[in-house]
């Protein structure tokens, strides 16, 4: 496992870099900078993520499934409940 800024990375499927085009973000994000992205449902909030973030988050309940389409801005994890 590599250190990305200082900080060990959370296990889970991400997007690879090429995925997501930056040309229209104010800031361009680096693999490991740190973003909050926000929750719909579930128990949290936001949750700070590591870029890329992960696409599903297991959490009590249920999973986060990250829905980043449009601008970085826009991204959120939605809450799917869990059998």
């Amino acid at each position: 496992m590599t250190r990305l800024s200082g900080v060990m990375p959370a296990d889970g499927a991400r997007h690879s870099l090429d995925w997501y085009d930056q040309s229209c973000e104010p800031v361009i994000l680096r693999p490991g900078d740190r973003l909050f992205v926000q929750c719909e449902g579930g128990p949290s909030a936001s949750r700070l993520e590591l870029f890329p973030p992960r696409l599903e988050i297991p959490e009590r309940g249920g999973t986060y499934v990250l829905v980043d389409d449009g601008l970085r801005a826009e991204w959120h994890y939605l809450f799917v409940l869990g059998p």
